[in-house]
């Protein structure tokens, strides 16, 4: 199986890395996966204000209902704002707000609002996906520079402990995915409300998923991208 994956992305990755390459992890640190932190690493706990909960599993499956077209419906959508930010109070808000908020709410100030809702940490991964994590947890290393992997077979979070910036990195690119086909619009809106869309279809598929493709014959292939804009 593949073992090595190489960055294009080189620039950006170099500057993450460190002259230092992170140490393997201890058994002890591996021990904490599940436990203490989710099985993918993250912290389990939520914040001393209560306004992140800690994470219990995350969402179920069957959570929505059954919606055409493989959709599911929205598990939250009877959910009320806690409170709504507007330009009348956001003041009292500041501290949690950026630059481009606060632009806004004086810009637009008759307008612009910004309802808050219940956080909730409902994101969850197949056992599957669990079980390796742990499993393989400290073998991938970096090389490279940090612009490649090595001891790294098409598992999913290659760091689930990360010890450098870099590390972060090739997690959101090893991150658990699977084969899609999408269709979307992307709007370029003008300042005086009018906007042009374009069309875009897209196919991901990572070599591990697709049945007609070996593995073997491709090496250093994270994933193959199609893209055509139809409009």
């Amino acid at each position: 199986m593949q073992k090595t994956l190489l960055s294009a992305g080189g620039l950006a990755l170099s500057l993450l890395a460190t002259s230092v390459m992170a140490q393997s992890l201890t058994q002890d640190e591996i021990n904490q996966l599940g436990n203490n932190l989710t099985p993918i690493g993250a912290e389990k706990a939520g914040n001393a204000a209560g306004t992140i909960p800690e994470w219990t599993g995350g969402i179920g499956s069957d959570a929505g209902q059954d919606l055409p077209d493989n959709f599911s419906s929205d598990p939250y959508a009877n959910e009320q704002p806690q409170f709504v930010i507007t330009a009348q109070n956001y003041q009292q808000y500041r501290d949690n707000l950026t630059p481009g908020h606060i632009a806004m709410f004086e810009r637009y100030p008759e307008t612009f609002q910004m309802p808050v809702y219940e956080t909730h940490r409902s994101v969850g991964y197949p056992q599957s996906v669990y079980d390796q994590v742990k499993q393989t947890a400290g073998q991938a290393k970096l090389v490279n520079g940090g612009d490649g992997l090595d001891n790294f077979s098409h598992g999913t979070f290659a760091f689930p402990i990360p010890k450098s910036g870099a590390e972060v990195v090739w997690n959101h690119n090893t991150r658990y995915r699977v084969n899609i086909k999408r269709w979307y619009m992307q709007a370029m809106p003008q300042t005086n409300g009018s906007y042009t869309l374009i069309k875009l279809e897209e196919e991901v598929g990572y070599p591990q998923l697709m049945d007609d493709v070996d593995e073997a014959s491709i090496p250093n292939t994270l994933l193959f991208f199609k893209q055509r804009v139809n409009a």
